[in-house]
């Protein structure tokens, strides 16, 4: 009886010291550091250069945008119904067709309607806003529609704006515009995208690179565009992919962008 517990005690001394040592064995092997939190979507720019006049042209053309697999659109020049035009409402129509959140910022009056930006987009939006851009007297006016948006990961703001495209100094005066709205919503990364009036190779764009990253630079034949995307320059956004597109129906050529994020 006494060498059984004998053999019992020291096989259990034996088996206690085995899982301490085994447990300090493997503490002593790092683990693999977690990989970051991604998630993406696809984003459209276009101008709609005023030519969404009637239900079929908006049917049209919100067709062709469900064919994109775009989540998110930025819609320059786009008009809205007034008291003396009250009959067609470009923007809401579109709203309807594409079953999406929006906003719109008006910029000036265009032959009875209203004409500015808006955002389009499948998810909850949380906050908006109408910015007027600085414009000199007799020029164009000109606004840039904000929207803030809940994609997942995080609340992402986005702008879409249609600058002048005449005037270098008005342009630059614009930019510099968006780039203080972009510092007083530090909180959140904005994605600026539009008719910047240039290529991404002008004067204006290169203010626009002090702050954001142009996703023109990832697609091949969009450096002579004006339509332009741009990123913050936080580490937490990158272009996977952007391509130039094409709406035969108003000769209008669009950027189309994938956007990974990271939490």
């Amino acid at each position: 009886m006494k060498n059984t517990l004998r053999l019992f005690c020291t096989a259990l001394l034996a088996f206690a010291a085995y899982s301490c040592s085994s447990s300090e064995r493997t503490a002593e092997v790092p683990g693999a550091a977690p990989k970051p939190i991604t998630s993406q979507f696809t984003m459209l720019s276009i101008n709609a250069q005023h030519g969404l006049k009637d239900k079929s042209d908006v049917k049209r053309f919100a067709d062709w945008v469900k064919s994109t697999g775009a989540e998110l659109v930025a819609v320059q020049q786009i008009i809205r119904a007034t008291e003396s035009k009250p009959e067609f409402d470009a923007y809401l129509e579109l709203l309807k067709r594409l079953d999406m959140r929006g906003t719109f910022a008006k910029a000036r009056y265009f032959q009875g309607w209203d004409s500015g930006n808006a955002l389009f987009c499948m998810y909850p939006i949380l906050q908006s806003n109408t910015y007027p851009l600085p414009t000199g007297k007799g020029k164009t006016r000109r606004s840039l529609s904000f929207g803030v948006f809940e994609m997942g990961l995080k609340s992402i703001a986005f702008a879409s704006t249609d600058l002048d495209s005449d005037d270098l100094s008005e342009r630059v005066k614009q930019v510099y515009e968006i780039l203080a709205i972009q510092k007083s919503m530090a909180e959140y990364p904005i994605v600026v995208a539009g008719n910047f009036g240039e290529s991404s190779k002008g004067k204006a764009a290169a203010k626009m690179n002090e702050l954001f990253a142009c996703a023109n630079a990832a697609a091949e034949g969009t450096a002579g565009m004006e339509q332009h995307v741009y990123l913050p320059k936080n580490g937490k956004m990158n272009v996977l992919s952007s391509k130039k597109v094409q709406y035969a129906a108003l000769n209008a050529t669009g950027i189309l962008t994938t956007i990974e994020v990271t939490q």
